[in-house]
């Protein structure tokens, strides 16, 4: 097993990786406001602009079966056109316009070609103990939403396997999962699946496995630890050279590539000497274990 820098661009911080097994490239989010797509057959960056520094934080972003990009920014869902570099459609999800600080954060597309993101309200250290005003959503195709879970401090990763649904709140530390219907989305039964309190770093992103195995990303972990999720054992773990994991993709031609992304936001200045690595994008090869595809929704 290797681990390797593989997009060097060093970012504040990166997230919600994405590959894009059509074009065999990989999306992520860059903190700054900025969508990357890295082109790892010629090691070439490419970024488009989501805003200023006035503009809601972009937290994810997935590719359509039209080629377009569907992410969240603060309040909405959009869509943005990476050929044209035109923004294409956008609107608010209205239960979330009436709670003061909330914001979107991770995303992710079922199988079936859904549309899932969760969203939180303020964080530590600005709310020492955070709050329970996020929510999961589901944007379906003909773009109606549906809420599937409250009382959330912090959404975050999530993966499908057969009927199940893995969902990460990352200051509860667990992963839950929920009973899940392919053919509607319909979601129930929610209940712990990982209980993550006796490790250092909190859960953020994750991604599954061919074998149905989790993998979760731990910021301020320094780790990614893979899990079986119906036994809850700890099955192995990945150390890196930066301490705020955030999350994680499978990538390359045969989905064997584990594609991670990371940060250095809030870093002491001797943190980020040691860590001069910090928000760079990584690679893990030689796993033994190949991955499931990053879903697009279906428009």
């Amino acid at each position: 097993m290797s681990v390797t820098v593989e997009c060097p661009a060093v970012c504040e911080l990166t997230e919600g990786p994405h590959w894009d097994n059509v074009n065999n490239v990989l999306y992520f989010i860059d903190f700054a406001r900025k969508i990357g797509r890295w082109d790892p057959s010629t090691n070439s960056l490419e970024t488009f602009s989501m805003g200023n520094a006035d503009s809601p934080l972009v937290t994810n972003v997935v590719r359509t079966d039209k080629g377009r990009l569907l992410f969240t920014a603060g309040d909405r869902f959009a869509f943005f056109n990476p050929e044209t570099k035109e923004f294409q459609e956008s609107f608010e999800v209205e239960a979330e316009t009436r709670i003061p600080d909330n914001r979107f954060n991770d995303g992710k597309c079922d199988p079936s070609g859904r549309f899932w993101a969760g969203t939180m309200g303020p964080e530590p250290p600005a709310v020492p103990n955070g709050t329970k005003q996020g929510s999961l959503y589901c944007l379906h195709r003909d773009r109606s939403i549906t809420t599937h879970a409250r009382k959330i401090m912090v959404s975050n990763g999530m993966g499908w396997c057969d009927s199940a649904m893995y969902f990460v709140d990352s200051l509860k530390r667990v992963v839950y999962v929920f009973d899940y219907e392919p053919l509607t989305g319909k979601t129930s039964n929610q209940r712990v699946a990982i209980d993550t309190s006796s490790e250092d770093g909190v859960p953020d992103g994750m991604c599954v496995d061919a074998e149905g195995m989790i993998w979760v990303a731990f910021f301020n972990g320094w780790k990614i630890i893979r899990y079986n999720p119906t036994t809850g054992t700890k099955l192995s773990e990945i150390k890196f050279p930066v301490q705020q994991v955030t999350s994680c993709c499978w990538g390359g031609p045969n989905l064997d590539i584990l594609y991670v992304t990371s940060g250095g936001i809030r870093l002491t200045k001797e943190q980020k000497e040691s860590q001069p690595k910090a928000g760079c994008v990584f690679t893990v090869r030689g796993l033994g274990v190949k991955g499931l595809k990053s879903d697009i929704f279906i428009e």
